[in-house]
């Protein structure tokens, strides 16, 4: 279909097809048309036509009598009785029974005498007509008065007279009376109007379904090649989409002026050839007159322009729709358009509060020029505008939950949410598109913020995994220098410098690729019903020693019986592990430190307190992040992870973690969902 679409022969065809059906309906609408008051009649007798030519005839007569009176007059000079005499002759001839089928009398009021006729002596008028038409005229006078008709009617071959309702008596005619007929035996041995008449009804009675079937054939062709030219306008091979044309982009104002023009020329010469086929139907001219034919090929040909111009319009208004171009190609579409949108700018600039202001009066003002309009006790405008008002409302109210839910979508997580602004009001669908707009910018963010933590951490594990070779020598080389014998006590010294170095560097490469991995969350977590006393009791066993070589003493509150948390328990021990070195490295001397494990409603919770050493004017947000210690001169061991593995590996068990610093007290919580 597409290449049919935009094939050049089918176009053309199409056009060519168009000018041929339009060249036939229009001749062959003209013949139906001119056929047409033929075969609307029962018989040829009761045509216009009919009608017409009997009243010619009727007035011939009348001026044929009156030639004959006035040559009575003894006081006419030659050269007038000479003229008179002339066209007394010509009319005797044109009414002779032997140049036309027209019959006549004129008889006196009393019907007594026959004053004028062309029957032969002895022969009465109904003797060789089947109908009798009268009429009646003043001597003197060019008026006919259609007194009386009498007609026939074929079917019971009776005689009817008809007379009008204030004539009771036929004596009371006019003086002068002309009784005439058409001849029973009509034919074309003598040519007159009457008997081409009778010829063209029967011609017609045969043509007329012929000529009406050419005429539906051809407008029906002229359908569907303009159907096919539209479809295939604006199509062109080689190229997708539609294609203006030079036609379709001039100014529609102007292509319509320019179709305006040459539509009334073809008007005007429309108007030449209808006063010409006024007269055809006024005089009955033959259908052999050359003229007549070539005033149906001047239709035709009018026909065709019409249907050419009309086409030109159609397809380049279906262009310009399909290009959606036509209110562009419109000048005054540009300008309304121009203008409404200065005005819905301007009324858009204005405070979302003065344009609720406008609305509303603009409300009330329609409310108080309903009554003048509509009437007082007419409700039903009012409903009208009641509804209509409240459907906006509505629809407000819709689009305005649709903000409300798709902001709540993002900021329960659902970064990548859109929130369809379309068919949305100017300020709501702006306030869309800002929260839009604002989770593209946090997802960004986010996807940064991931992607440079990825980064760190495959950093931090690269690096690790780098260190831990030259690491892994050198504490083993150390180990083999601690086996030999040192005669010089510094290098015994110095041994012990650089194993106590080197472990503490081990560690800490150690604490960077479980921080990295806890962080990143690629650790994996297996949890099960743990015992916390019991894992809290070993590890205070553990630290005991070194905490009490810092003077510290521990405090543990725990309830009786066996606490369970649904956690793992390699993990969990990291995290107790954690806390507990946290506070023998910064808790102060000589104090206490607190062991607080707390259950009930479905949580456990382990708080960890200790004096700091150091004064803690870091918030505890702080506190938790990696590389952050609370002795800021960095002269103790920590290496600023503990609290950031600690917490990253409570998050990945469904825990909490946090701090509390109040003053120099640090208390670190950490709460575990309870296993039954």
């Amino acid at each position: 279909m597409g290449k049919l679409q935009e094939s050049l022969v089918g176009k053309s065809v199409a056009v060519l097809l168009l000018l041929i059906s339009a060249f036939c309906s229009g001749l062959f609408a003209c013949r139906t048309f001119i056929l047409l008051p033929m075969v609307n009649s029962s018989a040829w007798q009761y045509t216009t036509y009919f009608q017409t030519f009997l009243e010619q005839r009727q007035y011939q007569v009348v001026s044929y009598f009156s030639l004959t009176q006035d040559l009575e007059d003894p006081d006419l000079s030659y050269m007038d009785r000479r003229q008179l005499q002339d066209s007394l002759d010509q009319l005797k001839q044109t009414l002779d029974s032997q140049s036309t089928w027209f019959r006549y009398q004129v008889r006196s009021s009393d019907g007594s005498a026959v004053l004028a006729s062309n029957l032969p002596d002895g022969t009465e008028l109904n003797q060789v007509v089947p109908t009798v038409y009268y009429a009646s005229f003043t001597p003197g006078e060019s008026t006919l008065s259609h007194s009386v008709m009498v007609y026939e009617d074929y079917s019971t071959d009776t005689t009817i007279s008809v007379y009008p309702e204030d004539i009771t008596d036929v004596s009371s005619l006019p003086p002068v009376v002309i009784e005439c007929g058409i001849d029973r035996n009509v034919d074309l041995s003598i040519l007159d109007e009457f008997s081409l008449l009778a010829n063209e009804y029967t011609s017609a009675e045969k043509n007329f379904p012929i000529y009406i079937t050419l005429s539906a054939v051809s407008l029906g062709v002229w359908i569907i090649a303009l159907l096919f030219f539209l479809w295939s306008s604006g199509h062109k091979a080689g190229h997708d989409g539609v294609i203006l044309s030079w036609q379709d982009r001039i100014i529609s104002e102007a292509y319509f002026l320019i179709i305006a023009c040459l539509v009334a020329l073809l008007l005007y010469g429309a108007t030449l050839l209808a006063d010409y086929f006024s007269i055809y139907l006024y005089n009955f001219y033959p259908m052999q007159n050359s003229d007549l034919w070539l005033f149906f090929a001047a239709a035709a040909v009018l026909v065709c322009l019409l249907s050419l111009i009309l086409v030109l319009f159609l397809r380049t208004i279906t262009v310009r729709l399909k290009a959606h171009s036509l209110a562009k190609t419109t000048l005054l579409c540009v300008i309304f358009s121009w203008i409404w949108r200065a005005l819905r700018d301007f009324f858009l600039y204005l405070p979302l509060s003065w344009r609720t202001a406008v609305a509303f009066l603009g409300y009330l003002l329609i409310k108080a020029l309903f009554p003048s309009l509509f009437g007082f006790y007419n409700p039903i405008p009012h409903a009208i505008l009641n509804i209509l008002v409240l459907l906006a409302l509505c629809r407000w109210t819709v689009c305005l939950s649709r903000l409300r839910q798709g902001s709540q979508a993002i900021a329960a997580g659902n970064l990548n949410h859109q929130i369809d602004t379309s068919r949305m009001p100017h300020d709501l669908r702006a306030l869309g598109e800002d929260i839009n707009n604002i989770s593209d910018g946090l997802a960004g963010a986010v996807n940064e913020k991931m992607k440079s933590e990825r980064f760190k951490a495959e950093l931090i594990t690269n690096v690790s995994h780098d260190l831990k070779t030259p690491l892994t020598s050198i504490i083993n080389y150390v180990n083999l220098l601690k086996t030999t014998q040192q005669t010089d006590p510094k290098a015994q010294e110095y041994i012990e410098v650089l194993d106590r170095k080197s472990q503490r560097l081990k560690k800490l490469t150690e604490d960077l690729v479980e921080a990295s991995k806890a962080s990143t969350g690629v650790l994996s977590v297996n949890r099960e019903k743990i015992g916390m006393a019991q894992l809290i009791d070993q590890a205070l066993g553990e630290w005991t020693e070194k905490l009490e070589e810092r003077h510290l003493s521990v405090v543990s509150t725990i309830p009786e019986g066996e606490t369970w948390v649904y956690a793992d328990g390699r993990h969990l021990w990291r995290v107790i592990d954690n806390l507990l070195s946290n506070c023998a490295k910064y808790a102060m001397e000589g104090t206490r430190v607190y062991l607080d494990l707390v259950r009930g409603r479905g949580q456990v919770t382990l708080s960890v307190k200790n004096i700091s050493r150091e004064a803690l004017n870091i918030p505890p947000e702080r506190l938790m992040e990696r590389f952050v210690r609370g002795d800021e001169s960095r002269t103790t061991e920590g290496s600023g992870l503990g609290l950031s593995i600690a917490r990253s590996l409570t998050e990945l068990q469904g825990g909490t973690f946090e701090l509390t610093v109040d003053g120099d007290l640090f208390k670190a919580s950490v709460t575990l969902p309870q296993a039954n």
